[in-house]
Parts: C-alpha cells; sequence; structure tokens
C-alpha cells in the first residue's frame, strides 16, 4: 500500500513543513554520494586495468623459449583483453556519471521551484505556530483573571476590587474569544496549504527515488555486463589451454 504524506507530517507542533523541506533538500546529498561512489568505482576499475597492464608487460617480458613459452603467451592476451574490458568500464561509468551530474542540476532547480511556490505554506505553518502560542498564552491569562475573580469573591473584597477584576476578566475573554476565531481561520487555511504541500513534496520524492533506482539499475547492467565479459575472456583461456594441451 502507498504511503500518502498528507496522512502525516502534521505534528504537535506543525513542524511537518520543515521536516519534508530538509527530506527534499536530502536529496541532493544522496545525488552527490551517488555521484562519489562512482567517481570512487571508476578509480578502482582504471587502478586495476593499470595494474593488469603491468602484469601484461612483465609476463610478455618473462622466458620466450621452451615449451612454456605458447602459454605465457596466452595468459599476455587473456589479460591484455581484461585490461581492456576494465578500460571501457572506466568509461562507461563515466557517462554514468555525468547523467548523475546532470540530473544534479535539474534537482537544484527543481528544489529551488518548490521553495518558492511553497513561500505561502511556509508563512501559513509561521502563522499557525505564532498563533497557537498567543491562543495559549491568552487561554492562560483568561484563567488566571478568572482565578483571581473567584478569590476576590471569596475574601469578601471591596465591590471596587471585584469591579476593577470583572474588567479585567471580560478584557481577557474578548482577548481569547478573538484569538479562538483567528485560530480557526489560521488552522483551516494552513491545512489547505499544507495538504497540497504534502502532495508536492510526495510527487518530488517518488519521483527523486525513481530516478535514482533507475541510476542503480544502469550500474548494476553495468556490473553484470562487466564481470560476464570477465567470465568470457576466462572460459576463452581455459578452452584454449586445453586445445593446446589436447594438442
Amino acid at each position: 500500500m502507498t504511503v500518502d504524506f498528507c496522512d502525516y507530517f502534521w505534528g504537535e507542533k506543525n513542524n511537518g513543513f520543515d521536516i519534508l523541506y530538509h527530506n527534499m533538500k536530502h536529496g541532493l546529498i544522496a545525488n552527490k554520494d551517488l555521484s562519489d561512489f562512482l567517481r570512487e568505482r571508476t578509480n578502482i576499475e582504471e587502478t586495476c586495468s593499470k595494474l593488469l597492464a603491468k602484469l601484461a608487460k612483465q609476463t610478455s617480458s618473462s622466458s620466450n623459449t621452451g615449451t612454456f613459452n605458447p602459454l605465457w603467451q596466452l595468459l599476455r592476451l587473456s589479460i591484455e583483453k581484461l585490461t581492456t574490458i576494465h578500460i571501457q568500464m572506466v568509461h562507461k561509468v563515466c557517462e554514468l556519471v555525468k547523467d548523475v551530474t546532470k540530473y544534479t542540476d535539474e534537482l537544484q532547480k527543481k528544489h529551488k521551484n518548490v521553495k518558492e511556490e511553497q513561500s505561502g505554506t511556509l508563512d501559513a505553518v509561521q502563522a499557525i505556530q505564532s498563533t497557537t502560542l498567543a491562543l495559549q498564552k491568552a487561554k492562560d491569562i483568561y484563567v488566571q483573571k478568572g482565578g483571581e475573580l473567584d478569590k476576590l469573591r471569596k475574601d469578601n473584597a471591596s465591590a471596587k476590587d471585584i469591579e476593577k477584576a470583572e474588567i479585567k476578566l471580560k478584557k481577557a475573554q474578548d482577548d481569547y474569544k478573538v484569538l479562538v476565531d483567528k485560530y480557526s481561520n489560521v488552522k483551516e487555511e494552513f491545512e489547505k496549504k499544507m495538504n497540497t504541500a504534502c502532495k508536492i513534496f510526495q510527487e518530488v520524492e517518488q519521483s527523486h527515488l525513481k530516478q535514482m533506482k533507475d541510476f542503480l539499475n544502469v550500474y548494476t547492467e553495468l556490473i553484470e555486463s562487466n564481470h560476464e565479459e570477465i567470465g568470457k575472456v576466462h572460459v576463452e583461456f581455459k578452452k584454449t589451454m586445453f586445445r593446446n594441451d589436447c594438442g
């Protein structure tokens, strides 16, 4: 079952938008890490090709006399083929790195557009957070003033003091009511914008994950193809050696 971002990312302090935004930005970090990984893989393949080339050179300088000489030549040809396969792998992975780098630029542009488009949602988040704090403060003052009035009445305070306390309670009540109404409007706007934002962030995330998986699929196919080519060289070496042995 597909997860719906609209069912999550609300939170007690309405921090869902911040979580979604930073999660989106983490996509760039993952993209960079993938680029670094692929570049390191090309370094490994390049190092391997250089070491094999060195080994092929060493093999070609081995004794060219005696009955084992044909097998030295066979070994050299086999290693040279492996060297070529690793060099080809370097070029192929480098092409993949170019695609990943190109995607980085596209992702940065997409993130910039989302940030601009969602500026209104950020305003709505800040509005509900500040209004929630103000509402809680107004509620606390209202409860406090009500408690002060009750105490004055229990203590048989003067009518003047009680009247002053009633005026303060009435003001606190009015302030609280204004903020309750304001909170209702702010909450409605926040929920509307957050629902839209969740859908947009989910689309971005799904698209990003699909693209990253596509890159990994290409990488996996390159590895599989590379291993197949290496395997063919070993099989060919074994068959040729067997023919020479039978001969």
